[in-house]
């Protein structure tokens, strides 16, 4: 018998990191426009303020909410 010492080689397990990204669902903006009030609790008017020039016909829910609090936040000029 031989007594040869073997090199084992120790394997650790591989972390899964999650990459899917789900996307988002993208609305027409008089769609979200018309449910103004209850999505995003603004009325219309202040909508169609915050989306003035938003180049696109639709948008995700989140962007349109980032938008509108963004124009919220704005210093009225004089």
């Amino acid at each position: 018998m031989s007594d040869k010492k073997q090199d084992k080689k120790i394997v650790e397990p591989k972390k899964v990191v999650p990459t899917t990204k789900q996307t988002e669902s993208k609305f027409y903006v008089y769609e979200l426009r018309e449910h103004s009030r209850e999505l995003f609790r603004v009325r219309p008017e202040v909508f169609d303020g915050a989306l003035f020039d938003y180049p696109d016909t639709q948008i995700t829910k989140s962007d349109a909410e980032r938008r509108i609090r963004a124009f919220l936040a704005k210093e009225a000029k004089q």
